[in-house]
């Protein structure tokens, strides 16, 4: 039976439903957050259409519960997250007609505070190994499922505390499925073992404040690095152990993007208000100061109220990490010291030759054209970085150099979907509801635009022949029938 709400043309053989479970994840499927690596890049024999729409080039279209986790896609399914009537989803389609397989729920036992108007609690897209999905909730803790829909365990943690909500997303190493959950207060990382969801080891993170980057694993040099994006800082674990194994600092103070990785280098980027040498440097000041400005009740800590207008009031609840009401000495001077050390920029890091990883290794720094939430994408030759506002920038990888910079893409707004590389093309989607399809390389040249007419916050995944992209309300599959 068609839900709902589906509609598709006549295709032809059913391609990607006979697809083989294997480990590793075959190479046409998007296992995981921006597909294989977290790269953001399909397969190479990826072809999905350049010119789509709303009423254009629609393989099949469906509604769906509202969430911002984008599409993984392995084994002939399709998995999202969403959060409806007060429960948290996680769904299974079929990618071929867009029939629903499946969805369960979990009851959270309270809603984490998330953005008025941008975010959900269901924000983390979910990873997959051979057999088994792993979803995140910052209002739950973790789940992992069978494909076919069979819960196999749960692990429950305690609701993320951030104003924006979570969105990191899990990452599986072998036989453990990570979980960065960086917030205003007892930041920390987790591995589950992910035959049965018990912990096999813990990170506290107690200077990081506020993060929502999704860890990467970086092989190089015969070994494997857990890449992890915080405040300020850049650190490498070892997956197995959790053990830190080397730390760069060179980040905002809420690092947003995810990093990548191109053989022996390491790429990120990340912006956020107060990090650039400019006038919107933000400077808290000494909290004795402060404290005998606004201190009116002289109980030694600022209430939300005494808190000085400007930076300090506009930011209350990140200073007030353990959410008492109050800012102490601890909580303002650790804020502080985080806002005299941030840098906005976009970075290359350099692995050693005996595979450490050290700060005589970045090989260079750019400091235009950052992106807040959109990761940046490496093509192989080239960097590509889309900040807000519709402007994009292309770097030569190997040097920094702009190839271009801060380009319009004629498609303002936020951009919160990160860059994906399909078919020799870019697929940029901001926040308003515009795909902007660009050729990559070193001149900037617009192939197509779509616009949807309602927001996109999830990045599209590329498998095939189609291309899979969630809006507000729908998801949708594209792509030219007979090439199905």
């Amino acid at each position: 039976m068609i839900p709902q709400g589906v509609r598709f043309p006549l295709v032809g053989f059913l391609s990607v439903v006979a697809l083989l479970a294997a480990s590793p994840a075959l190479a046409s499927d998007w296992p995981q957050f921006r597909g294989p690596g977290s790269l953001g890049i399909a397969a190479k024999d990826a072809r999905p259409p350049i010119t789509f729409g709303p009423s254009s080039n629609i393989l099949w279209q469906v509604t769906v519960p509202a969430g911002n986790s984008s599409p993984v896609l392995r084994d002939g399914r399709l998995f999202l997250t969403a959060f409806d009537q007060g429960q948290l989803w996680t769904l299974a389609f079929d990618p071929i007609t867009g029939r629903e397989l499946w969805r369960r729920s979990l009851p959270p036992p309270k809603v984490e505070e998330v953005h008025r108007s941008l975010g959900s609690p269901a924000s983390a897209t979910v990873a997959t190994d051979a057999s088994r999905v792993f979803v995140h909730f910052g209002s739950f803790g973790l789940a992992a499922y069978t494909f076919e829909g069979r819960e196999l365990w749960r692990h429950p943690l305690p609701v993320t505390e951030t104003e924006y909500g979570a969105s990191s997303s899990p990452v599986v190493a072998g036989n453990l499925v990570i979980q960065l959950l960086d917030q205003d207060a007892g930041s920390y990382l987790v591995a589950l073992r992910v035959e049965d969801g018990t912990e096999a080891w813990r990170v506290e993170r107690p200077e990081m404040r506020r993060g929502f980057g999704t860890p990467i694993l970086w092989s190089h040099h015969g070994r494997t690095d857990l890449v992890v994006p915080g405040t300020i800082f850049m650190t490498g674990l070892d997956p197995a152990t959790g053990r830190e194994r080397w730390r760069g600092d060179g980040l905002a103070r809420i690092t947003c993007t995810t990093p990548v990785v191109s053989g022996n280098t390491l790429y990120a980027a990340s912006w956020t208000t107060g990090g650039d040498r400019a006038a919107d440097r933000i400077e808290l000041g000494a909290f004795a100061t402060i404290l005998a400005d606004n201190d009116k009740d002289k109980d030694g800590r600022l209430s939300h109220a005494e808190l000085p207008a400007g930076a300090a009031q506009q930011r209350k609840k990140h200073l007030d990490g353990n959410r008492d009401g109050f800012v102490d000495r601890t909580e303002w001077e650790s804020m502080a010291a985080i806002f005299a050390r941030v840098e906005n920029q976009a970075w290359a890091l350099d692995a050693a030759a005996d595979g450490s990883v050290t700060a005589e290794g970045v090989r260079w720094r750019f400091k235009r054209g950052l992106p807040y939430v959109a990761s940046p994408l490496h093509d192989g030759s080239h960097l590509y970085l889309v900040k807000n506002g519709g402007f994009l920038t292309c770097l030569d990888a190997a040097t920094g150099k702009p190839a271009y910079q801060e380009e319009r893409l004629s498609a303002p707004g936020d951009y919160y979907a990160s860059p994906t590389l399909a078919g020799g093309h870019l697929y940029l989607a901001s926040q308003p509801g515009i795909v902007t399809v660009v050729k990559p390389g070193p001149k900037f040249e617009v192939v197509s635009r779509s616009d949807f007419g309602e927001a996109i916050q999830a990045s599209p995944a590329m498998v095939g022949s189609t291309l899979y992209l969630r809006t507000a309300s729908r998801l949708y599959a594209f792509g030219v029938p007979d090439q199905r």
